[in-house]
């Protein structure tokens, strides 16, 4: 069912200097494919998000509309040839949208709002029936008043109630806290029905609409505790559990995951005594967590589900139904005997992807999910366990034939800790054949995050893989989801250990024999726009030599600021913002001594534009004389999902742009023909 991975592990130290002079001779190597062209990788996914109703009778997906806005389509599984019916918008972007009961679907889009430095992307919720109509907007307050302490700053489906067809419980987040209120889809009142403070969270509720669990966090002693508390039903009182109380501060995992139908267990994901997260009991009576129920040694357990194929919503029985674990990619253990023989068919029929899919009817409908690095998202309706039916690609067209394989790897960082993540390779590399290739070292942003053997719908990648580089995707310290100590390992070293971890990959790259040590560059987004701004900071310095060129999309440069604004509560600021620290590159833009590209949209509040303004004013002050560029994009916010397909050409031109004509030796051998940096007067700095 789970693409192949090589895991590759090497304990000899690194010697950049050996390697290079025994390596094979650097050649031009040319891609048995063509290159992703940018015209495809900019426009909207053709179909992603597809869900499926919880009757089965529908699926929904968002859908890419050349020269439109991305639209919601509908299909009947009870014929798959029918033409979908479609609804969007001219004035909104759709980003999401949930299933709130067989006949009502809840979007969710995106509008841009123009307020000086205050401008972004605000997130529009609305109700709509599966052809579009009776769209009833839920969302007519969130712009009123900007700075209101009440105001809306989003939604989200808290609970689908099954034995209501007409009513949900529906999540409000406002800047003051978060109210659960009951609304009815047809008509759109709205009874509340809970409200929490700032410092707290409703965290599970069960089928019958009881609001079991939630959390409230705060101070004694400057010392930051989340409390959990249980209640039984919405009548009865709040019950706080002393052994489910976890110090902020103390960084491990300690998640409720679902509360067992006799009310006497709560099943919890921890690593509180472990590297690695597990699936335990807690007892209600006895305020213990027990031993492990679901473990994996290598990987930490991601999710559990509770019910069966029989009783998909657990309104009668809940016992252990799937647990997951976060390797290379997601993989899963089935107890469910339906579930059992599904994954073993669909392995069959989709051999070399990762799956994933969602059981209704018994089985008699599923909606499966097929990735691999070079397998678009694609989905299929499985239909009585006989008929697989295909809905849709991310990308259509563009498969394991023409883009580049990758590989799950382990390397050494120079104190000897093991690094994971990704090596994207061209299409129709040997090594022992082609040589030594350019690399691109791709960091994630966050930094808490990861990078996984799933598809990446960025493109960037493959867009270089396709061209002709070696990409590795680094799980640098700091990352999440892959065990407490690589975490942890980031926390105060921005621009230091977490970048020599970046730097490591490339030179175990060189030697290995696959990167050429005079043709590497670093490009990142978001976090990994800081790592490419250290990087560029560092080449007069620590990382002398190393890099031809950097690319930063999105950064957050200045450590000081971005460690006093994180997040947008205190609790935010506790939690991860004291983990920011290390080595600022604004400190550094004086030796800044490789080229430098750095673009950002103004609709940008997430990683602020202010970052790279500044970093930009600074380095002309410090550094006159060094090859760098600002280029800041009109109304571009920062997630993919905001980005209208003419933001993203115009960054892709600019990274290919940069790659070609201005990162060194790599630009003595790159070429992208055809080249077209789309750029307005105001956005070239």
């Amino acid at each position: 069912m789970f693409a192949k991975r090589l895991v590759l592990l090497v304990s000899t130290a690194i010697c950049v200097a050996a390697a290079a002079t025994t390596a094979v001779q650097a050649q031009t190597f040319k891609p048995t494919g063509p290159a992703l062209p940018v015209d495809i990788m900019s426009k909207d996914w053709t179909i992603w998000s597809a869900r499926l109703s919880p009757d089965g009778k529908h699926i929904a997906a968002l859908a890419g509309i050349p020269g439109q806005n991305p639209v919601i389509r509908v299909w009947s599984t009870d014929d798959m040839n029918k033409a979908p019916t479609q609804f969007g918008s001219k004035t909104m972007r759709f980003t999401g949208f949930q299933f709130m009961n067989n006949s009502k679907l809840l979007v969710f889009a995106n509008q841009p709002v123009s307020a000086g430095s205050n401008s972004r992307w605000l997130s529009r919720a609305a109700v709509a029936n599966l052809d579009g109509s009776s769209f009833l907007d839920l969302a007519a307050d969130d712009s009123t008043d900007a700075r209101g302490e009440d105001r809306i700053i989003g939604f989200s489906l808290f609970r689908r109630l099954p034995k209501e067809e007409n009513v949900v419980l529906m999540e409000i987040q406002r800047f003051s806290g978060t109210e659960i209120v009951r609304l009815n889809v047809n008509t759109g009142r709205q009874d509340r029905f809970a409200r929490t403070g700032e410092n707290e969270t409703f965290a599970w509720a069960d089928g019958e609409g009881n609001i079991k669990l939630k959390t409230q966090t705060r101070a004694a002693n400057g010392v930051w505790t989340r409390y959990v508390y249980f209640r039984e039903t919405n009548n009865a009182d709040w019950k706080e559990l002393p052994g489910l109380r976890l110090p902020i501060n103390d960084r491990f995992t300690l998640a409720p995951v679902h509360v067992s139908k006799d009310n006497k267990s709560i099943f919890v994901r921890t690593n509180r005594d472990t590297n690695f997260a597990y699936l335990a009991k807690y007892d209600v009576a006895t305020d213990t967590i027990g031993p492990p129920i679901a473990q994996n040694t290598e990987y930490d357990i991601s999710s559990a589900s509770f019910g069966s194929s029989a009783d998909e919503d657990a309104l009668t029985q809940d016992p252990l139904r799937t647990f997951c674990w976060a390797g290379p990619s997601t993989e899963c253990q089935y107890f469910d005997p339906t579930d059992k023989r599904l994954a073993n068919l669909l392995e069959r029929a989709l051999p070399g992807t990762n799956i994933s899919f969602g059981v209704r009817n018994g089985g008699a409908n599923v909606l499966v999910q097929a990735t691999a690095p070079n397998v678009p998202d694609t989905y299929y309706l499985l239909k009585n366990e006989r008929q697989l039916i295909k809905v849709g690609s991310a990308l259509e067209g563009w498969d394991r034939k023409t883009l580049g394989p990758a590989e799950w790897v382990t390397y050494p960082a120079r104190d000897g800790f093991q690094i994971p993540g990704v090596l994207y390779l061209p299409p129709g590399y040997k090594k022992e054949r082609d040589g030594r290739l350019p690399l691109v070292v791709m960091p994630h942003g966050g930094p808490w995050s990861r990078d996984d053997m799933d598809f990446d719908v960025s493109f960037w990648p493959q867009m270089f893989a396709t061209r002709g580089f070696a990409v590795l995707l680094p799980n640098y310290r700091g990352s999440t989801n892959l065990g407490k100590a690589l975490w942890k390992g980031g926390d105060r070293e921005w621009g230091a250990i977490m970048q020599d971890d970046k730097d490591d990959g490339a030179k175990w790259l060189v030697d290995q024999g696959i990167a050429d040590p005079n043709r590497m560059m670093m490009y990142g987004y978001s976090y990994g726009g800081f790592a490419a701004a250290a990087a560029a900071a560092r080449s007069g310095g620590r990382s002398a030599g190393l890099w031809q060129c950097a690319i930063s999309g999105a950064p957050a440069i200045d450590l000081q600021r971005i460690a006093t604004d994180w997040g947008e509560n205190r609790i935010q600021r506790v939690n991860q913002g004291v983990t920011v620290g290390g080595w600022d590159p604004m400190a550094h833009l004086d030796e800044v001594k490789i080229p430098w590209l750095v673009f950002h949209g103004d609709y940008d509040r997430q990683a602020d534009t202010i970052h790279s303004r500044t970093a930009a004013a600074r380095i002309r002050q410090v550094n006159p004389n060094a090859n760098f560029r600002y280029v800041e994009i009109p109304r571009m916010s920062h997630t993919l999902g905001e980005m209208t397909p003419e933001h993203r050409t115009q960054f892709l031109n600019l990274i290919l742009d940069w790659t070609a004509n201005n990162c060194g030796n790599i630009s003595d051998k790159f070429d992208e023909p055809g080249l077209k940096t789309t750029l307005t007067k105001r956005a070239s700095k």
